[in-house]
C-alpha cells in the first residue's frame, strides 16, 4: 500500500471519527439552554403574566407576557439558542416602550419548559404560542420577531399565518448553510440531526419582512441574511449593520433608528 493511500485512509478515518463525535454532541453545540427550577419565581420591574401551555405529548411550555397599558398590539418574540426568557427579558422591556405587549417563551429544555430537543416539536410548539396569541389579539395587530434560531420559528409561524409584520435578527439560511462556515470539511447533511431550514419558510411569508444582521457577526455570517433576502418576493427589507455583531445590535444606533421607525408607525 502506497504512502498516499495510507494518508488518505488515515484522513478518512479521522473525519469519520470527528463526524461521529459531532453527531453525538450536537445538542450541546446547538442548544445552550439554561434550566430553571419548576418553582422558580420571576421578578421584573414591569407588569407581567406567567403562562404555561400544555403540549399534545404531555409537556409544559413556559412563557411570559410583558404587559403595557393600552397596548396597540402584541410582539411575539422567539429568542436565540441560549439562555432562557429571564435572560432575554431585556428585549421585552425594550419593546414595551413602543406600547406593545410582548409574549416571550422558552423552548423545550429551556428555562421551566419541559421536553427533549426535537425539530418537529420545536416547530409545533412555536405554532402553539401563535395560536395562544390569537386568543387575545387580532392578527393584524400581531408582530413576530425571531433572533438567531428563533428566526427559524418566527418564519415558520409567519408562513402559516398572516401577522402584521415579521422581524428577523441575525437569522441563518439553514443549519446546513450555517455549518458551511464553522465546519467546512465535515459532511453536514450526514451528521446533522436538524435542518432548521429557515429559507423554506421564508419564501412563504405573506407579510412585510424586516431583516437585521451585523456585518461583524462571526457566529452567524451576514451572508445568511443576504441569501434569504435574495429569495424575497418583494416584501422584505435588508438592514446590514456595519459595526454590528451577534450581541450588540440592540445598542446600535442604526438598528435602533429603524426599529423605532417600524414600531412607531
Amino acid at each position: 500500500m502506497s504512502v498516499i493511500i495510507i494518508i488518505i485512509c488515515v484522513i478518512l478515518i479521522i473525519m469519520l471519527a470527528v463526524s461521529i463525535a459531532m453527531y453525538l454532541v450536537q445538542d450541546r453545540i446547538l442548544f445552550h439552554a439554561e434550566k430553571l427550577p419548576k418553582d422558580y419565581e420571576f421578578s421584573f420591574n414591569a407588569d407581567f403574566l406567567e403562562i404555561n401551555l400544555e403540549t399534545d405529548d404531555g409537556n409544559t411550555l413556559n412563557g411570559l407576557l410583558f404587559k403595557v397599558q393600552n397596548p396597540k398590539g402584541l410582539l411575539l418574540f422567539y429568542h436565540n439558542h441560549s439562555g432562557n426568557i429571564e435572560h432575554w427579558s431585556r428585549y421585552a422591556l425594550f419593546m414595551n416602550k413602543f406600547d406593545l405587549d410582548v409574549l416571550m417563551m422558552d423552548y423545550r429544555g429551556f428555562g421551566k419548559s419541559t421536553g427533549k430537543f426535537k425539530e418537529l416539536n420545536f416547530l409545533k410548539d412555536s405554532e402553539l404560542w401563535y395560536n395562544y396569541a390569537l386568543e387575545s389579539y387580532e392578527e393584524q395587530l400581531i408582530s413576530v420577531y425571531g433572533r438567531g434560531l428563533g428566526a427559524t420559528f418566527a418564519c415558520y409561524v409567519a408562513s402559516l399565518n398572516n401577522p402584521k409584520q415579521l422581524c428577523l435578527e441575525s437569522p441563518f439560511y439553514s443549519l446546513g448553510y450555517l455549518g458551511k462556515f464553522h465546519y467546512p470539511f465535515l459532511p453536514r447533511k450526514l451528521i446533522s440531526k436538524y435542518k432548521f431550514d429557515t429559507a423554506k419558510y421564508f419564501v412563504n411569508v405573506p407579510c412585510k419582512i424586516f431583516i437585521f444582521h451585523g456585518e461583524m457577526n462571526k457566529l452567524i455570517h451576514y451572508k445568511n441574511s443576504l441569501k434569504l433576502y435574495n429569495l424575497s418576493q418583494g416584501n422584505s427589507e435588508l438592514n446590514l449593520i456595519p459595526n454590528g455583531n451577534h450581541y450588540n445590535l440592540i445598542n446600535d444606533l442604526m438598528y435602533l433608528k429603524r426599529i423605532n421607525e417600524i414600531f412607531k408607525a
